[in-house]
């Protein structure tokens, strides 16, 4: 009997150390918590974006649409001395990988709120970086909550941007494109450094270092602006760019007359096909 016992105590003693041992031990959740505060999900636009100045439009680079070169243009040159159809074509070429290079930022941007929000729903806590990407997104876009800023960070149909660039630029012939990239007829209220003045009144119009800084500009007061709510709303829902023109009417004075104009140009240039042109795969790191 004092045998068995003697030999039954080594086995009790292992036990027992076993059971401190796992009852002591983090669990697994507290440790996944650890180990994603000090891991980032945050992924840059990595991009290979070509910088290039214009002396003239054969400079321009012809676009494919399965496979969008992204360059943008530091400076605009005169179409106006093109044959119309000859002046579409390039004014398209010139802007629209500005336009692909600005939505895929907007799109990582929104994929990145999305793998933070999903962090957040599964109770981890959030790495240094990602609190201040999150801020940082917040504070841009006027949002209170990751989910709003969402419903903001989202691409825009490139045939609607070309449409109102071709509006508001006189494709690609207005003074305040040739002297300042401004496709979009921007206006400066508060810093009017580096602005250009219009010749009927005192107003003034942003200028830009590229078409690429233009259209980023144009996309964030699409975005964030409180005139296009509805705009964003229906985009969410699936809107294609011909269904979600009535919500632009603010953009123009001239309100349902505006949104005609876009209809037409669309439709008479067949813009919508743009909507399926992506970036060169290959300039993307």
């Amino acid at each position: 009997m004092r045998r068995a016992i003697s030999l039954f105590t080594p086995l009790l003693l292992f036990l027992g150390v076993l059971f401190v041992s796992l009852n002591s031990f983090p669990d697994r959740k507290r440790i996944a918590s650890i180990l994603t505060g000090q891991v980032t999900l945050i992924k840059p636009p990595n991009i290979k974006v070509i910088y290039r100045s214009l002396n003239s439009p054969e400079d321009i680079i012809n676009v494919r649409c399965e496979a969008v070169i992204p360059v943008t243009y530091t400076n605009a040159v005169s179409l106006a001395e093109l044959q119309p159809e000859e002046k579409k074509r390039k004014f398209i070429d010139m802007v629209l990988p500005s336009v692909l290079i600005a939505n895929y930022e907007v799109a990582q941007t929104r994929k990145n709120l999305s793998k933070i929000l999903e962090k957040l729903d599964l109770g981890y806590k959030l790495s240094r970086a990602e609190r201040e990407f999150v801020e940082s997104v917040l504070g841009r876009c006027k949002s209170e909550s990751i989910e709003d800023a969402l419903l903001k960070a989202h691409p825009v149909p490139p045939s609607l941007v070309i449409a109102q660039a071709a509006i508001e630029s006189g494709w690609g012939t207005s003074r305040f494109f040739l002297e300042g990239n401004n496709l979009f007829g921007i206006w400066a209220f508060k810093d009017k450094s580096n602005a250009i003045e219009a010749q009927e009144n005192n107003v003034h119009l942003r200028a830009y270092s590229s078409i690429l800084d233009a259209v980023r500009d144009y996309m964030y007061n699409v975005n964030a602006g409180w005139a296009y709510e509805k705009f964003r709303k229906y985009r969410l829902k699936g809107f294609g760019s011909v269904k979600l023109l009535k919500f632009l009417e603010f953009y123009s004075i001239e309100r349902g007359r505006y949104v005609r104009k876009l209809r037409r140009i669309i439709k008479e240039n067949n813009l919508t096909e743009l909507d399926y042109c992506v970036l060169d795969p290959s300039y993307l790191r």
